[in-house]
């Protein structure tokens, strides 16, 4: 039994429609480890998961800003700002203390009782 040979233009095609490697796998009938050897061995088969995983990538962002940007979906605006400009936007602070110099360490003590 000859090598199994895949072709790149519909293993981009799986990546690009939002399946993961196994799906792909799956889908072209054979084994996610044959998939991955393929991907080592051919840099086609690399190139084409590469390229269709970055397309579905792609199709997801433009959704994500286009509901972000359209004030229909707050939860995107919201995500949006936290992902790019996590300075201002972000749930977590960072706080440098220094005393004479020196890096100051805290310890914070959450020891809420009624």
């Amino acid at each position: 039994m000859g090598k199994i040979t895949l072709d790149p233009v519909e293993v981009k095609a799986l990546a690009a429609s939002g399946k993961n490697q196994e799906q792909v796998a799956a889908a072209l009938g054979v084994s996610g480890d044959t998939l991955y050897r393929r991907k080592q061995e051919d840099p086609a088969v690399a190139e084409a998961l590469r390229d269709g995983y970055a397309e579905a990538n792609g199709k997801v962002e433009n959704t994500l800003y286009q509901m972000a940007t359209s004030g229909t979906c707050v939860a995107a605006t919201i995500y949006w700002l936290k992902c790019r400009c996590p300075e201002k936007w972000s749930d977590r602070q960072r706080v440098d203390l220094t005393a004479g110099g020196e890096p100051v360490q805290i310890q914070i003590i959450n020891d809420l009782k009624d």
